[in-house]
């Protein structure tokens, strides 16, 4: 278990680096940043010294040792727009985006279990009886999320006026786009463990302790338990992309998290406030797959021999 752990940590440090680098190389190709934080009316001698000052006129092997020197410190350069440490403000932000993402994906977890158990859990038998779940998360995954946000908004906040549309003041205010969220989230979930669920029920442990006399009840909990092998991939990938999918979730709502602050950063031409969001992202999102990893590792012997293998 030691050695795939460690493998699978050299992965996820060479996945970091590689997404860094390509942040790095794209916001230095895509022009000069002291030009894109000059302030407007900025002459060529003070936008030259705001480069010397920041060190965007070294050389750019340079400026990517000391980029990923800044990373490993955490010391971004300060936010233009709010004048302090960028990872600081990306910091502040981090509660409000973790919270929207865990009730997304807890939304998400409850809306493809009640689907899949229902419609897998005849084992194919049932019909359009047993299928029509299945046709409401498909047409929640074909609808994009903006649209379904702006939607809800319309529905209960503008004609209802149930919910609050926009902020963070109370938990009523996190039900709009943890929904939205969860929208995107749940069909793929709800296929693969649907898919599983039919597969677990046509082994011959599942039929031979139907033929013994136990519950259907008891069946189904076993066969759930051995199809969350494929569903602990598939959440740990939807996990990490709920990170980057609040971006536009959280600027439809105005939810005060890290989404919406990679857009204000993007809108100022905040290049530090960029950066560190960008670098807080990526991060994350290998992070959680590397949880992911380990866990599908843990929870089935045969893929850390096989790795091992490999």
């Amino acid at each position: 278990m030691l050695a795939f752990v460690l493998r699978r940590l050299g992965m996820t440090l060479v996945a970091v680096w590689g997404a860094l680098s390509a942040v790095f190389l794209v916001l230095h190709t895509s022009g000069d940043p002291a030009l894109m934080m000059a302030p407007v009316g900025a002459d060529e001698e003070q936008i030259a010294a705001l480069s010397h000052a920041l060190g965007y006129d070294r050389p750019i092997a340079e400026q990517y040792v000391a980029f990923f020197g800044d990373v490993l410190r955490g010391d971004f350069p300060d936010s233009l727009t709010f004048q302090q440490s960028a990872l600081h403000v990306v910091w502040e932000r981090l509660p409000a985006t973790l919270t929207l993402a865990a009730t997304a994906l807890a939304l998400a977890c409850l809306g493809a279990a009640a689907a899949g158990l229902w419609a897998g859990g005849a084992g194919g038998r049932g019909g359009a009886r047993r299928e029509w779940p299945m046709w409401l998360v498909f047409l929640a995954q074909s609808v994009p999320g903006f649209y379904i946000g702006v939607l809800l908004v319309w529905i209960f906040g503008v004609e209802l006026r149930w919910l609050p549309t926009s902020g963070a003041a109370g938990p009523a205010a996190l039900i709009l786009p943890a929904v939205t969220l969860a929208c995107g989230v749940t069909p793929p979930l709800a296929r693969v463990f649907r898919n599983s669920l039919r597969g677990e029920l046509a082994r011959p442990y599942t039929r031979t302790g139907t033929a013994l006399g136990m519950s259907r009840a008891r069946v189904l909990r076993h066969a759930a338990h051995g199809s969350m092998l494929p569903v602990v991939t598939v959440l740990g990938l939807e996990a990490g992309a709920l990170l980057g999918g609040t971006v536009i979730v959280e600027s439809v709502f105005s939810w005060p998290g890290v989404g919406q602050l990679v857009i204000t950063a993007l809108q100022n031409e905040d290049y530090p406030l960029v950066l560190a969001d960008l670098t807080f992202l990526i991060t994350a999102f290998v992070l959680v797959n590397l949880i992911v990893d380990l866990l599908y590792g843990l929870l089935d012997p045969r893929v850390r021999h096989s790795s091992g293998r490999s």
